[in-house]
């Protein structure tokens, strides 16, 4: 079986060498860098570190479930895993692959590798390509940078949980509700988004069309991200397969498939969301426009009368009441007397 890890030797316990270092003298053969953490969990609750690095694991028992999350792209961390669980080199090639899509393939002697798009707690601007590969007693993840919603999940799991009773494909069962936890945050935080923009189309003057379509592309890129899985999870929920597992097993994941095509369409909600707020935007900026228009328009009326009268006395006629001086302030008066009676009728109907 598998032996505790000893802090003690961890390369960067207190006291002791770094094992990265040439110059400490540690053989390369005789360390496991952090970038591996093995959690050995029992049906009983229990749950300890393992260290990959003293001897192999042998067969697991099915009590127990062996999780080993690689963080890195190290080749070294590949060769540990393959001497300590013993699998041959269509694996160790499988998870030295460089994949960026979504993909599901069987290796072969009971093994299976799952690629998926992991969404971290930065959203749909950074998805991280992670691997997953069950075998038998034991579940390997590989992401090539920490990802912090696993380790959360990973310190959940460490209560009195009974994991080990759970067989590798019901483990990788509950990977695949992390990932689509994923994309249902997404969705929450995508519709908080368009909410605030929402109250914001309502209560401010400032221009939102950029913003809206910058959300727009937000919610298509989540769709998409989405999107690409439907083949993956329709692929590991078909009968052929996990032919040689039971049909609770396939029960599992086909509602794993059903809950990613929730998430899709509860992304797909935000986007009907933020056309709600592009109408409540449009009809805002008609409104400002109507209210623009309107003052105008009163502004030309109340002038009306003046300019008419205005223009009438401007010909170029001799008439004798240009020859009164004091007619002058007559017109002035009766021009604002005109303007100030428009605009009360105009208040008093509400016009205005």
């Amino acid at each position: 079986m598998v032996s505790p890890a000893d802090g003690d030797r961890s390369p960067r316990g207190d006291g002791s060498s770094n094992p990265h270092d040439p110059a400490s003298g540690t053989p390369a053969a005789f360390w496991t860098p952090m970038s591996i953490r093995s959690l050995l969990s029992a049906a009983d609750g229990s749950d300890r570190e393992v260290d990959l690095r003293e001897k192999p694991v042998g067969r697991i028992p099915d009590d127990q479930l062996l999780w080993i999350d690689v963080s890195g792209d190290e080749e070294r961390d590949l060769e540990i895993l393959r001497d300590a669980l013993g699998f041959d080199e269509t694996v160790l090639e499988a998870l030295g692959a460089d994949l960026r899509l979504p993909d599901a393939s069987v290796l072969g002697h009971g093994v299976h590798q799952l690629t998926l798009l992991w969404l971290d707690d930065e959203g749909i601007d950074e998805p991280v390509p992670i691997q997953v590969v069950a075998g038998d007693g034991w579940v390997i993840t590989r992401h090539g940078r920490p990802l912090d919603r696993l380790d959360r999940q990973r310190e959940k799991i460490t209560d009195q949980r009974e994991i080990g009773s759970l067989r590798p494909v019901e483990f990788v069962a509950a990977i695949l509700d992390w990932h689509v936890d994923g994309f249902f945050e997404v969705a929450e935080h995508l519709e908080r988004a368009v909410d605030r923009l929402d109250e914001e189309a309502l209560g401010t003057d400032r221009d939102l069309l950029g913003r809206l379509v910058a959300m727009r592309q937000r919610i298509a890129r989540a769709r998409r991200i989405a999107s690409l899985h439907t083949d993956v999870y329709a692929e590991i929920a078909r009968p052929d397969f996990l032919a040689h597992f039971e049909d609770a097993d396939n029960l599992l994941l086909s509602q794993a498939t059903q809950r990613l095509e929730r998430a899709i369409a509860a992304i797909a909600n935000g986007r009907e969301m933020l056309i709600g707020t592009f109408d409540v935007y449009m009809t805002r900026t008609a409104q400002r426009t109507n209210d623009i228009v309107r003052v105008l328009t009163w502004t030309s009326v109340i002038l009306l009368p003046a300019v008419v009268l205005a223009g009438i006395m401007g010909m170029n006629f001799k008439v004798e009441i240009f020859e009164h001086a004091q007619l002058f302030w007559g017109v002035i008066g009766f021009m604002i007397a005109t303007a100030v009676v428009t605009l009360l009728i105009a208040r008093w109907r509400g016009w205005l």
